[in-house]
Order: structure tokens, then sequence, then C-alpha cells
């Protein structure tokens, strides 16, 4: 008798842990999958500040070298005094790579036929072209006005243009 009592205590109890598997079962499971989730979502977010910073140190770059490698151009004092404004300007290569054509946009309030002349300076200012654009604005207009210098002159970073 006192086995029998035996036996149904052990039974007992193993019953109430075998019930007590399946729910810590789902417990583990479920823990498993928000830990998996939580693990993920950290990963994205150090992923995506990774990229941000990436994407900082990439334009932080770009515009130091473009600061370097500017070519300053400038409207002469006559010009900006008869009403010429300077917009975008853009170096462009010619068909053999080198860097000696500008494309130049100009507006005027006041309207301008003239035939202007630029002059390209190297960074220790020495001259290193010349070149002529003819421009037909009417009053509150703006074009782009394209500059090809001759074939041995080099934009080179650091170089100056003044447009007269």
């Amino acid at each position: 008798m006192k086995l029998q009592l035996a036996g149904r205590a052990i039974f007992g109890r193993m019953k109430r842990h075998i019930a007590i598997l399946p729910v810590l079962g789902v417990l583990l499971l479920s823990s498993c999958n928000w830990a998996e989730n939580k693990t993920k979502q950290a990963l994205n977010k150090g992923g995506e500040l990774a990229g941000s910073a990436a994407t900082e140190v990439i334009e932080g770059v770009t515009t130091g070298v473009e600061r370097t490698w500017k070519v300053d151009v400038q409207l002469s004092a006559d010009l900006r005094a008869r009403g010429l404004q300077m917009g975008r300007v853009v170096v462009l290569s010619d068909d053999k790579g080198r860097t000696n054509r500008l494309k130049v946009y100009l507006s005027t309030d006041v309207g301008m036929q003239d035939t202007l002349s630029a002059i390209a300076f190297d960074k220790d200012s020495l001259e290193m072209g010349r070149t002529t654009m003819i421009v037909n604005a009417a009053p509150n207009s703006g074009d782009h006005y394209e500059l090809q210098f001759q074939e041995d002159t080099d934009l080179e970073r650091k170089s100056r243009v003044l447009i007269r």
C-alpha cells in the first residue's frame, strides 16, 4: 500500500511537471522570438547609424574636394554695375579630357548685347588663357553660356576666371 501511495505521489508530481512543460516550451519559444526581433532591431539601428555616418563622411570629403578644386569665376565690377548677374558655374572637359571649358549661367534685369572676354589665371595669378563669348540677353532673362578656352588652358584647382 505504501508503494502504491508513493507511486501515486510521484506520478501526480510528474503530471504537474508534464503539464508545465508545454507552458515552458511556449515561453521559451516566444522569448527566443522576442530576442531575435530585438537583435534584428538593434542590428538595423546600428546599420542605419553606420550608413548615416558613412554618408556624412563621403559628403564631407566631397565638399572638401570641391572647395580645393573649385575654379573661382567672377564678373568684373563694370558688368555687375551694368546689371549682369552670374549663377551656377560648371567646369567641363573637352573630348580629350582637358578641363578647358566653362558653362556659366548669366542673368540680367535690363538686357545686354555685348561681346565679353574671359581671362583664366592659374593658382599663382599668371594668365593662362583667354576667350570671348557673345551675350545677347533680353531684359529679365537668363541663359547658359559656354566658354571654350584654348587647348592648352587647364582650369586646374585654385584657378580663377575673370569675365569682363
